[in-house]
């Protein structure tokens, strides 16, 4: 028997139905999608390439990975966070295959009960609460009186590109240590920070009390393709024996391959892991100038523009038809992205000049 809550999702994951859209248009610059267009750094392949003759020879072949994470890369997660003056041990990290199972594998921990969502909302937080069978409310800025169990914040946030001060995540600790919710924090985008805004939910006092951060290989090291991720459970918060018990029951690990790979990425080659970054950031600064006009916002701390566009149905195959771009429409993002469509500034440098001037035709399109 299908349980119920599958038939709560609609037919198709959302980029999935507009990526399939864009690829029937040729030529298109692909805006929508976020996923990255640089290469790995060769330091990255190479550390692969050696791994993976370690599982060729006898003297250095390893099986089945710990379910919780090698250790060196466990101890290079926690260096990464304490070099930025953030106190995390290589105990309270946890290596998973991306933050999205991860996400989903928490909700395993709790009883049904009420999940706060921002809004607008990435999708696979919305899918992951009806497939469990949560309640769910939406905020837009600051806590409300509303008591609830799981609180979803992301930052720098998906779809809108916003990072959030620190007197936002201040305000957001209160209130989880008030009602005692747990606070899951989706910091994918936190290389992309460049204004000074928190980079991670430990930089505001008293979060490891009440707050569990996931993070990504994906979007900062170029790991879409490769998978892998790293969650931060603090031991004041007492989930830390609970997740690693259901990590092995459900997952038997990330490869020792790609683990080396995420090694390297955080060390002998983090310069270059950050030039990338600088890249992707660089074109977002074209699209920005592009758009000069235009109510939008994003762009500075995050891959991601939010672009106030009317109809968001009808300029996403506005900028398909006319100006041969695609986007990502707003009302896949639920309640308050209608109107809107984000804009990402993963492609090429070539790309992104070409893009940025279909965007000032738009805008003058647009009178």
């Amino acid at each position: 028997m299908i349980s119920s809550n599958y038939y709560k999702l609609s037919e198709q994951y959302l980029f999935s139905r507009i990526g399939r859209i864009i690829s029937e248009r040729h030529g298109a610059i692909n805006l929508s999608i976020g996923d990255v267009s640089l290469p790995l750094p060769r330091e990255v392949s190479e550390a692969g390439a050696r791994a993976a003759m370690e599982l060729g020879d006898k003297s250095t072949f390893r099986g089945y990975p710990p379910e919780c994470g090698y250790d060196f890369l466990r101890k290079a997660v926690a260096r990464y966070y304490n070099d930025r003056g953030v106190t995390v041990d290589q105990s309270e990290v946890f290596i998973s295959d991306g933050i999205k199972s991860d996400m989903a594998m928490f909700f395993h921990v709790f009883n049904r009960g009420k999940v706060l969502l921002p809004t607008p909302c990435y999708p696979a937080y919305i899918d992951v609460c009806a497939i469990f069978g949560f309640e769910v409310s939406f905020y837009e800025d600051a806590p409300s009186e509303e008591k609830a169990d799981i609180i979803v914040i992301c930052s720098p946030d998906n779809p809108t590109g916003r990072a959030k001060s620190k007197a936002e995540l201040e305000a957001w600790v209160r209130y989880a240590k008030r009602t005692g919710a747990i606070i899951l924090y989706d910091a994918a985008y936190e290389a992309f920070v460049q204004s000074g805004a928190p980079r991670s939910i430990y930089e505001i006092e008293g979060a490891r009390e009440c707050a569990v951060e996931l993070c990504s290989f994906s979007k900062t090291a170029g790991f879409t393709g490769l998978r892998c991720g790293y969650t931060v459970v603090p031991s004041e918060c007492g989930l830390g024996k609970v997740w690693a018990r259901l990590k092995s029951s459900l997952s038997n690990g990330v490869s020792y391959v790609t683990q080396r790979m995420a090694e390297c990425a955080l060390t002998s080659a983090l310069d270059k892991i950050r030039g990338n970054v600088k890249q992707y950031l660089d074109n977002a600064a074209l699209f920005r100038s592009a758009l000069s006009g235009a109510d939008f916002v994003g762009g500075e701390d995050s891959p991601y523009i939010w672009l106030r566009v009317g109809d968001g149905k009808a300029e996403f195959y506005r900028f398909l038809d006319e100006y041969n771009l695609g986007v990502t429409p707003g009302y896949g993002f639920g309640r308050n992205g209608d109107g809107y469509v984000r804009i990402n500034s993963f492609c090429s440098k070539e790309n992104a000049i070409v893009a940025a001037q279909r965007l000032r035709d738009w805008v003058r399109g647009r009178g």
